[in-house]
């Protein structure tokens, strides 16, 4: 431990999966056979498969998507990304509006009282909120977390360690359901 740490830190001798979601705003252009073009302000990986999204005239629908083309242009002055977007079946007259669900897998490697080590298969960066589900003997849990650090591990492809703290955006009185079971297990170590 570290003396800069508020709280003491606890590495998990049995690193817990899990699944760290988060969404990005996109604007669909068009549609192109089998595919959707939308504009995002980052650029995604080529081969990528996330979830979509959009409103189809009230109801909410989710597709699911696989980046086929992931290009920057220049709009109002500012570089964006144009994404050719692989769909599974038809969704006409779609809402422009749009939100890319991206899940990443990860591992819980260490936790505190506010925070945890992640190790995750692509980067986030810091300022990056998003909801993290971890799966804890057989039982699931949910939390906001946001990113505060992103560092990519040496010799290892594609795979980095997030620094995350628990973020309180849902008033409940004890804060997420995944933030306490972590401190139950704190207390009980």
């Amino acid at each position: 431990m570290n003396g800069r740490r508020r709280n003491p830190r606890y590495h998990v001798s049995k690193a817990f999966e899990g699944v760290f979601q988060t969404l990005m705003d996109v604007i669909v252009e068009s549609r192109d056979g089998p595919y959707l073009v939308a504009l995002s302000d980052a650029a995604l990986r080529t081969g990528l498969s996330l979830l979509l999204d959009v409103f189809v005239g009230a109801d909410r629908r989710t597709l699911p998507v696989t980046v086929a083309e992931s290009s920057p242009v220049i709009q109002a002055g500012l570089v964006r990304y144009r994404l050719r977007l692989a769909t599974v079946g038809s969704c006409d007259e779609i809402d422009p509006d749009g939100l890319l669900v991206i899940e990443t897998p990860v591992r819980v490697l260490d936790m505190s009282q506010n925070g945890f080590l992640l190790e995750a298969g692509r980067q986030s960066a810091a300022g990056t909120a998003g909801v993290l589900r971890v799966d804890v003997n057989g039982r699931a849990y949910e939390g906001e977390i946001r990113v505060a650090r992103c560092s990519r591990l040496e010799g290892a492809a594609e795979r980095h360690h997030l620094g995350a703290e628990c973020l309180r955006t849902r008033r409940v009185p004890h804060g997420s359901p995944l933030r306490d079971a972590f401190c139950a297990m704190l207390k009980t170590a």
